[in-house]
């Protein structure tokens, strides 16, 4: 399930390449809702406890390349009724419309039907068992639609705050812009690493950005490389620790991906300390420069012991996929 569905969320993004800018939204049509979150409309006059029950399941399955078991997402669950234009722009939203006076079964998928970013997905037919196939058919589908929206919405709110100073030192040094807001600082900088910090009492989310000559790109070398750099730069709180991927429980994901005109590779998963006990998840997204004369790598990790992860990793993997 987790390559699956990573690759169509991939296939998701090349196809939503250049259709809809960054930052390109009114605020006033603004879509709500929490991180993580999303709106099923789905009526127990006609579908049973166990038949809800399976499509809430599904939505709330485990995040993947995260080290602590999390929903991919938080299901508010509503009954036609109630679902109102108080609900109608929320980012997410599963619409199961059933009515036994309808023709046929048919799915929709729309975006910003009500608000901006948003998807909207409409299930209608006549019959219980022709939707819940119609759904079943096409849930991994909605479910990367929904994860790249949730993406979007963190870009969207950056972009509003962009922090100057790193903007203009991303460009000189690699020829590249990231939505990356005011909270975050230069913690450390050389000829060709970057390394952002936005610390708070209970987490630390990471971007770094760094280049080497370029090399080939596969999972062994950006592995290597990754763990060199962070070595040579990302000190442990313990003296001569130091962060490395974590090669085990079918970690890291490496996914070919296209984000707006750079090709590359992508790859998720967690990161641990030598030498301490520290760990957490990482995305990573590293491709050629414009040139051709090296490889980029920008990548975002978390800590955050004491709590969950879920929403921390989505906003660094929003930042990794802002770039420019």
């Amino acid at each position: 399930m987790k390559k699956i569905f990573f690759a169509l969320l991939t296939t998701l993004l090349l196809a939503s390449c250049g259709q809809q800018k960054v930052g390109s939204f009114k605020v006033d049509n603004f879509s709500n809702g929490k991180a993580g979150e999303m709106l099923l409309v789905m009526d127990d006059k006609y579908f049973s406890e166990d038949q809800e029950q399976e499509v809430i399941k599904y939505f709330e399955q485990a995040q993947p390349a995260i080290n602590q078991i999390e929903p991919m997402f938080d299901v508010l669950h509503f009954q036609s009724a109630d679902f109102t234009s108080k609900f109608v722009r929320h980012r997410n939203i599963v619409h199961f419309d059933f009515s036994p006076k309808y023709n046929n079964n048919i799915i929709t998928f729309d975006r910003n039907a009500w608000s901006n970013p948003q998807i909207y997905i409409k299930i209608k037919g006549n019959d219980v068992d022709s939707c819940l196939n119609l759904f079943r058919t096409h849930a991994d589908t909605i479910l990367a639609l929904m994860y790249d929206n949730d993406l979007k919405r963190v870009q969207y709110a950056y972009k509003r705050e962009l922090e100057p100073t790193i903007q203009k030192t991303l460009k000189e040094m690699f020829g590249i812009s990231l939505a990356v807001p005011m909270h975050y600082f230069i913690a450390n900088q050389t000829d060709d690493f970057l390394w952002l910090r936005f610390r708070t009492t209970k987490n630390d989310r990471f971007i770094m950005v760094y280049k080497q000559p370029a090399y080939e790109l596969n999972e062994a070398n950006i592995i290597a490389m990754r763990d060199t750099i962070t070595k040579r730069h990302i000190p442990g709180a313990v003296k001569g620790a130091y962060p490395i991927i974590t090669q085990k429980f079918g970690f890291p994901i490496v996914t070919p991906i296209q984000i707006g005109s750079k090709k590359g590779l992508e790859m998720r998963g967690l990161w641990e300390s030598v030498g301490d006990h520290m760990g957490g998840p990482f995305y990573s997204f590293t491709f050629l420069s414009a040139d051709k004369q090296y490889c980029i790598t920008v990548d975002g990790f978390v800590y955050a012991p004491q709590e969950n992860k879920r929403n921390y990793l989505r906003e660094v993997e929003a930042i990794v996929k802002s770039v420019k």
